[in-house]
């Protein structure tokens, strides 16, 4: 079981290394919709997908801001947002549930990015 856990972490952190290098701050369309990486320079990101809105705007679907420790690589959830979702969901993961829901979405996003670069 750990080994299955450990796989599983090392290709995320593959695949979240593979985004950060690949991705930038620009909106990028990839065939479903708009893809981008905020770097704040603080070891603080954000990962986002998103689709035209209303007027030329941008609906995060979703975007998870998270900081990683430059030596453990360890990722510490800070916001999540989703503007498409109904309700719209807006909040700071601070519960073990909250914690649990934006580590799944994370993973989906993850492999999200990972397969659209891929794909082009």
């Amino acid at each position: 079981m750990q080994e299955t856990v450990c796989s599983e972490l090392n290709n995320q952190m593959t695949q979240l290394d593979f985004i950060l290098a690949n991705f930038s701050e620009s909106r990028e369309y990839l065939e479903d919709g708009y893809y981008r990486v905020q770097d704040f320079g603080d070891g603080s990101y954000e990962l986002e997908f998103s689709v035209a809105g209303y007027c030329g705007t941008f609906d995060s679907h979703p975007a998870i801001k998270f900081r990683m420790d430059a030596e453990t690589k360890a990722v510490t959830f800070l916001l999540y947002r989703d503007m498409v979702a109904s309700p719209i969901q807006f909040f700071k993961p601070e519960t073990k549930k909250d914690q649990a829901f934006v580590q799944e979405r994370f993973e989906q996003l993850l492999a999200k990015f990972y397969q659209a670069k891929h794909a082009n």
